[in-house]
C-alpha cells in the first residue's frame, strides 16, 4: 500500500516513476462552474511527464471503469466536494473496488481526495456542501487510515477557522491539519509521515 494524502497535488515524483499510467479522477469537481484547480493538476501531472488516462465515474459505467482501474498504475483524485464525490463512487458502486486499489497499489489524494480516504466525510459539512449529494445515505468513505484530513490549514483565514471549528465539534476524531504545503505519506492504517512538498 503507498497512499499520499495532500491539500492540494503536493509532491508525487519521489513516489511514482516517470511514464507511469495515472488514473486522473475529477469527479469531486464536476458541479463547480470554474474548474481551474482540477485542470491545473491534470496539467501538471502530464508536464511531469505521465500517461494521464481520465476516469470520469458519473460518465463511465461500472465496467469501463474497472478496466481502466486494472490498466493504471496509480490513482489521482483530484478535489472538489467530497460529499458529491462519494456519492458517485458509491452510486457507480465501485467504492470498494478503488479501496482495493489503494490498498494493492498507489494512491494519491488530492483535497477531497484525501478527505474521502477517512473513515467517514461526516465533519467535512462546514467545508463542502451536502446539499450537492442528495442521493448519498451516509457518510461511511474509504477508511484507508484511523484519522481525519483537514486540508488547506492557513492557506486562507477561512479555512484556518473552520478546521479549528470541526476539530472542536468532533473532539472524539484523531484531526490531521494539512496546509497546502504539506503532505502525509501512508505506510498502514495508523503509520504514516507528514513531509514538507514545497
Amino acid at each position: 500500500m503507498q497512499i499520499l494524502l495532500s491539500s492540494n497535488k503536493g509532491i508525487i515524483k519521489e513516489y511514482i516513476k516517470e511514464d507511469s499510467i495515472i488514473g486522473f479522477i475529477p469527479t469531486a469537481s464536476e458541479l463547480d462552474d470554474d474548474r481551474w484547480y482540477m485542470e491545473k493538476d491534470k496539467e501538471d501531472l502530464s508536464k511531469m511527464n505521465y500517461n494521464v488516462l481520465i476516469i470520469d465515474i458519473s460518465k463511465e459505467s461500472k465496467e469501463e471503469i474497472l478496466e481502466k482501474f486494472n490498466n493504471i498504475d496509480a490513482i489521482f483524485i483530484a478535489g472538489g466536494n467530497s460529499f458529491y464525490l462519494l456519492q458517485q463512487l458509491k452510486i457507480k458502486n465501485v467504492l470498494q473496488e478503488l479501496i482495493n486499489f489503494a490498498t494493492n497499489k498507489i494512491y494519491v489524494g488530492s483535497s477531497a481526495g484525501s478527505c474521502i480516504a477517512c473513515p467517514s466525510i461526516d465533519y467535512v459539512e462546514k467545508l463542502d456542501d451536502k446539499l450537492q449529494a442528495p442521493l448519498l445515505d451516509n457518510f461511511n468513505a474509504m477508511n484507508l487510515v484511523d484519522f481525519y484530513i483537514l486540508p488547506h490549514y492557513k492557506s486562507k483565514e477561512k479555512y484556518t477557522n473552520l478546521a479549528d471549528e470541526i476539530e472542536k465539534d468532533y473532539s472524539n476524531y484523531k484531526f490531521v491539519k494539512l496546509s497546502n504545503e504539506q503532505a502525509i505519506i501512508v505506510y498502514n492504517t495508523n503509520n504514516y509521515k507528514i513531509i514538507e512538498t514545497e
